[in-house]
């Protein structure tokens, strides 16, 4: 039996952002180490949907120095706090016991695996892919490259996560050329001479690098660059990448009836009552998803052609002014995100397996039915 070793906060954070980068949560959102120092310890880790005062007492009765959340704690600015209510009470009794928050939102909500997904591998879901694709999230480098090194610089840019999209890796384009150049009195030249005016052949390389890792690839080129000092061009993109964003999209294997789609809902999700705009005898071949609150990517889940649009916290007149092409169903915010606790349990087992982790027992929904 292996003894439960204790981590950094920065190397659990550090793993997350591999997984579901923070860089790609909502602007609006407050995902990453919210309570805590990264260079803390901890030796065991409590999960949750919400933090609220009872999973507080339940970490700190179990001796946990991490609390994870999907919900970040504090999502708006704190103008008082009173230490023996709300989320003062939480904050006195978590910074007494050593307790850190970290909550991981919208960015597991926008990659490709996170909580939208999981719902749709469990319906079987075939042909997924976001339904409002994320921009932005990719840039294009340039560097001119000796031949003879070409193959060492784009193996070692890789390795930072250049050239990777979707299902294939170490994706490249290059060619030939020339450059010149002139070393000039304090310089180290790999090639040429001091003073003296050199043309080198070259390759023009280029690949495609995730922008939130700019710092990394720029550090890894000048290293594995054998140039004193390597051109290089980074230049932004706006290209729509498919597989991250919110919401997602797929296909059914067959059809489905309304009542079969809603028993199938139902019996995943666990909930108590499903809210939706009228049967119409439909088949159901598409289905688009958001968890969460999602009323406002109707018109995305119609432009998509889904024949159904799972969301939760629509308001009446979302109902009223439904069009008979997407049928809206409502199956709760708790229901629809309620597996990001099983997620992040799971990153968390297969990454540092190690470490004592646990879901929350406290962790449960504040809505109930009659």
């Amino acid at each position: 039996m292996q003894k439960n070793q204790p981590l950094k906060l920065q190397d659990l954070m550090a793993s997350f952002d591999r997984w579901a980068p923070f860089a790609w949560q909502e602007n609006y959102d407050n995902s990453g180490l919210i309570l805590g120092n990264p260079g803390q310890e901890a030796e065991r880790g409590l999960i949750c949907l919400d933090l609220t005062l009872p999973v507080v007492e339940e970490a700190i009765g179990m001796g946990a120095q991490v609390v994870i959340s999907h919900h970040p704690p504090i999502f708006k600015g704190l103008k008082r706090i009173d230490p023996e209510n709300g989320i003062g009470k939480m904050l006195r009794l978590s910074l007494a016991n050593n307790l850190s928050w970290i909550a991981l939102h919208t960015n597991l909500d926008n990659v490709a695996d996170g909580v939208n997904a999981y719902l749709c591998r469990a319906f079987g879901l075939q042909e997924t892919r976001a339904l409002v694709p994320l921009k932005g999230l990719y840039g294009k480098l340039e560097t001119f490259v000796p031949e003879a090194n070409l193959q060492d610089v784009a193996r070692a840019l890789s390795e930072a996560g250049c050239g990777q999209y979707r299902n294939y890796d170490s994706c490249s384009w290059h060619t030939r050329g020339q450059g010149r150049f002139r070393a000039l009195e304090n310089a180290r030249p790999f090639v040429g001479e001091k003073g003296s005016l050199h043309t080198q052949d070259e390759c023009l390389l280029q690949m495609l690098y995730p922008i939130h890792k700019t710092a990394l690839v720029v550090e890894q080129l000048r290293q594995a660059h054998p140039y004193e000092e390597p051109a290089f061009h980074l230049l932004p993109l706006d290209n729509s990448w498919d597989d991250a964003g919110a919401g997602i999209v797929g296909d059914f294997p067959a059809p489905l009836s309304e009542k079969d789609f809603l028993e199938r809902l139902k019996a995943l999700t666990g909930a108590a009552c499903i809210r939706h705009s009228g049967f119409q005898q439909r088949k159901i071949r598409r289905m688009a998803l958001c968890g969460g609150s999602g009323a406002g990517f109707i018109p995305q889940a119609r432009s998509q052609k889904a024949d159904v649009y799972v969301t939760a916290d629509l308001k009446y007149h979302d109902f009223a002014d439904a069009t008979p092409g997407t049928w809206l169903v409502d199956v709760g915010h708790f229901e629809s995100e309620q597996f990001a606790k099983q997620l992040i349990y799971e990153h968390i087992r297969k990454n540092f397996p190690t470490f004592a982790v646990s879901i929350s027992e406290r962790s449960v929904n504040p809505v109930f039915c009659y």
